[in-house]
């Protein structure tokens, strides 16, 4: 814990002070929770005074707010301009699943963070955070969507199932993930992305509507 210094606002320009107590929020919220967190922690911290936090927030949940929103406008600006290259469905699922994944290895404490302590927002931003995250959602099943019609990803896949099971995948990695454990982020979303091609692509065989649920049926017989 950083020693509390008697520091002014005015020692730092405000604009990187308020970075530098976003950041704070952002290590705290990770290590204690944001219900356990107060704003002396943050201050903390910082190594600034209580009384100086309340110079550049106005409150822990708008700390908070911030913090996800920060983070989700930076994960969903990169997916966009991964998917937004040149390419058949399968290729931009695959720049998707790469991109998004190696975000969230990247920024493992804030995303832990979105996707945790998103739920201690009040109702009104909760719903906000919550409908700007299903635009992941949405990109991953209209791409799933033009590779069947492309004829690049099989038409029995749900596209509705496919999503969920990938971003639930991605959405994992915050937890689990550590850059000591000898594989570095880019070689994770390679990984993911490979997998996820894997199980999509379509093959001869695969176009024949009706042939996974066969399978799953002679398999339950």
């Amino acid at each position: 814990m950083n020693q509390v210094t008697k520091t002014t606002p005015e020692r730092r320009g405000p604009r990187k002070r308020r970075a530098e107590v976003l950041d704070a929020a952002a290590r705290v919220f990770n290590e204690k929770g944001y219900e356990a967190t107060t704003i002396q922690d943050i201050a903390d911290e910082v190594g600034i005074l209580k009384g100086s936090v309340y110079y550049y927030i106005n409150s822990k949940e708008d700390v908070l707010f911030e913090v996800l929103q920060e983070v989700h406008q930076e994960a969903l600006s990169s997916v966009r301009e991964a998917v937004e290259s040149d390419g058949d469905a399968l290729q931009k699922i695959r720049a998707f699943v790469e991109t998004l994944s190696r975000f969230n290895a990247d920024h493992r404490v804030r995303m832990g963070i979105l996707l945790h302590d998103f739920r201690s927002l009040s109702e009104p931003r909760r719903k906000d955070l919550v409908r700007e995250r299903d635009r992941y959602d949405r990109i991953l099943r209209k791409l799933i969507t033009e590779g069947q019609k492309q004829e690049v990803i099989s038409p029995d896949v749900d596209p509705k199932l496919a999503a969920l099971a990938v971003m639930g995948m991605i959405n994992t990695i915050y937890q689990w993930y550590r850059p000591s454990g000898g594989q570095k982020s880019q070689q994770i979303a390679s990984a993911y992305a490979d997998f996820v091609v894997r199980a999509l692509a379509c093959t001869p065989e695969a176009l024949t509507p009706g042939r996974r649920a066969k399978r799953a049926l002679a398999t339950s017989g």
